[in-house]
Order: structure tokens, then sequence, then C-alpha cells
């Protein structure tokens, strides 16, 4: 047989492939997990403790008397509207706009806020690529195995007629 037809069919270049594309794979799962374990940070509320319990709020009736109390335990219950991502990411700014930093070091707020949403909006786009991506990666492994399948029917019938060339061959010289 010919070498270049034995060393095509015996090449590594399948086997390597499929490792590489593996690796890209488990390298975009890294990558998933990772922004899935954010955006779990993200939705959760650092300000609340899920050990917590519930604060029961005695009726109105059945209250001492101090209504501001009542109302203050209430008002504790209250869910926070601001955004968890803000909660985390946003420097804050007291109520009278001058900041606990030096603003020079900090952007103002609505900078921050825009900053952040974008950021966050980036993010999301990689998800989504990542996502795409790794479906893109099976489908070349599934490819990839495939051709290595094909390749191994080919093969055989190479090595099939191969043989069978020798064995005439070695009949014909023993008949002569």
């Amino acid at each position: 047989m010919d070498r270049s037809v034995t060393h095509s069919f015996r090449s590594n270049l399948l086997d390597e492939l499929e490792h590489a594309t593996n690796r890209l794979i488990e390298g975009e799962a890294v990558m998933k997990r990772a922004l899935g374990r954010l955006w779990q940070v993200i939705n959760d509320d650092p300000g609340h403790d899920p050990r917590e319990e519930e604060v029961v709020v005695p009726k109105r009736e059945d209250a001492d008397g101090n209504v501001d109390e009542e109302l203050d335990r209430r008002f504790v219950r209250v869910p926070d509207p601001v955004p968890n991502a803000h909660k985390l990411f946003l420097i804050p700014y007291p109520e009278n706009d001058t900041p606990v930093l030096d603003p020079s070091q900090f952007a103002s707020p609505g900078v921050q806020q825009d900053n952040l949403e974008k950021a966050l909006a980036t993010l999301r786009e990689l998800q989504d690529d990542g996502r795409e991506y790794a479906e893109r990666l099976e489908e070349i492994r599934e490819s990839l195995g495939d051709a290595r399948s094909q390749r191994d029917v080919v093969w055989e019938m190479v090595r099939e007629k191969a043989i069978k060339e020798i064995q005439d061959a070695a009949f014909d010289a023993a008949e002569d």
C-alpha cells in the first residue's frame, strides 16, 4: 500500500481536533457557570438574610398604642425597589448629592448607572454568544465523529481491497 494512503488514514488529526473541540466546550461551560453565578448574585438581595424570620406585626387593636412602632415594623417588610445590581456595583450618594468619597475618582450616579447597564447588557450578549458558540462546537464535534466513522469504513474497505490484491498476487505467483 502507498505510504501516503496509510498515513492519511492513520493520522491523529481527527483525534487532535476532537480534543481541542472538547477543551473549548469545557471552557465555555466554565464561563457559563461563572455568568450563572454572577446572575444569581445579582438577583439575590444583598441586604436580605434568607435565614431571617418574618417579622410578626400585631393587629392594630392588639398594639399597645404605639402606632409609629407598628408602621416601622411594616416598613421593614416592604421590598426595596432598587435593583440588586445597583446595590452591588454603584457607589451611593447621600440625599444632598454630596459624595462620600472624592467625586474626581468616581463618576456621577447617572454615569455609573449607564455604565453598569451597558456592562450588564454586554455580559448578556456574551452569554448568548457563548451559548451559540457552544452549540456550534458541539456540531463540529459531531461532524468530527461522523468523519472518523466514515474514515474508518473507507480504511476498512481499502485494507480489504489491499489484502485481496496481495492474496491474488500471491495466488498468481504460486500458479506460475
